[in-house]
C-alpha cells in the first residue's frame, strides 16, 4: 500500500449522520437516545473541517450527508423565535446567520456559529407561516425589523 492510501484509509468515517440527522456506526442506526446525545455533545470540526467525535482515546471521524444539526421544531416566542435541534438543545434563531438553499430549504449557524443546520420538512412549514413576501423577495418582519430570506453565496 503506497503511503497517501494509508493516509486515506486511517479518515475513512466509520461513523455517518444522514441529512435527517440520524446516527450510524459501521452502518448500524444509533437509536440509544443518551448514546445518540452524547455523540452530538462531542461533534468537533478539525482544522481541515472534517467532522469526528473525541471522547479521550482519540478522533473517530464522521461522514455527514448534509448538515450534523437539524432543525426539528421552530417556537415564536414574544422575544424572538427559538429553534429545537436534533440534539433537543434550544437556539434563539439569528436571522443574520439564516439562509436559503438553491432548492429554498433553510439553513443558519448553530452552537456560536460552529456549525450549521437544515430545517426538517415540519420546522420549515412552521417557519413559513411567518413569512412575507414583497415582490420576489421574502422576509420576516420582527420588532420592527424586516430580516430577508438571502440565498447563501
Amino acid at each position: 500500500m503506497t503511503e497517501p492510501e494509508e493516509k486515506k484509509d486511517k479518515f475513512q468515517p466509520r461513523i455517518y449522520i444522514d441529512k435527517e440527522g440520524n446516527w450510524y456506526q459501521d452502518g448500524i442506526p444509533i437509536l440509544h437516545r443518551w448514546t445518540y446525545l452524547y455523540n452530538n455533545k462531542l461533534l468537533r470540526r478539525d482544522e481541515e473541517g472534517r467532522y469526528y467525535v473525541d471522547e479521550g482515546s482519540g478522533r473517530v471521524y464522521v461522514y455527514v450527508e448534509d448538515t450534523p444539526f437539524v432543525v426539528k421544531m421552530i417556537d415564536k416566542r414574544q422575544d424572538g423565535f427559538f429553534i429545537i435541534l436534533n440534539d433537543e438543545t434550544e437556539e434563539k434563531l439569528d436571522f443574520n446567520l439564516l439562509w436559503m438553499n438553491d432548492e429554498n430549504i433553510p439553513y443558519t449557524r448553530v452552537k456560536n456559529g460552529e456549525f450549521e443546520a437544515r430545517f426538517s420538512r415540519p420546522a420549515y412549514y412552521e417557519f413559513t407561516k411567518y413569512l412575507k413576501q414583497e415582490g420576489d423577495k421574502f422576509y420576516i418582519e420582527l420588532d420592527g425589523n424586516k430580516y430577508d430570506l438571502k440565498a447563501k453565496k
